[in-house]
C-alpha cells in the first residue's frame, strides 16, 4: 500500500490547470501571464525533476483548445516531452 501512496505524490509530476477563461495554475500556483514563454518559465521552475518531469494537463471542459496547445508548446520549449491529460468528471453528470 505504501508504494501506491508514494506514486500518487511523485515529485516528477507537474500539474498544469487551465481555467475556462484561459488562466493557468502550475501545482496550484497562479501563473502571471498566458504566453508560451511565460508559461515555459513557470514550468521550468516547477519541474524539479528536469527532463524526467511529467506534465499533467488538467483543463476545464470549456477551456479553448489553444490554451491547451500553449501548455504543450511551453513544455516543448523547455524540453519536457512527457505530457498526459488528467481526466475530469463533470459535477453535473450523474446527479445525486
Amino acid at each position: 500500500m505504501a508504494d501506491t501512496e508514494a506514486q500518487r505524490d511523485y515529485p516528477k509530476e507537474v500539474i498544469v490547470a487551465v481555467s475556462a477563461d484561459g488562466r493557468y495554475m502550475i501545482n496550484k500556483q497562479a501563473v502571471a501571464g498566458r504566453s508560451p514563454d511565460e508559461l515555459a518559465s513557470a514550468l521550468s521552475d516547477a519541474a524539479k525533476a528536469g527532463k524526467d518531469s511529467v506534465v499533467i494537463i488538467s483543463a476545464d471542459a470549456t477551456a479553448t483548445h489553444q490554451s491547451v496547445i500553449t501548455v504543450m508548446e511551453a513544455a516543448r520549449r523547455i524540453g519536457l516531452t512527457q505530457i498526459t491529460f488528467a481526466t475530469q468528471t463533470s459535477a453535473q453528470a450523474g446527479g445525486k
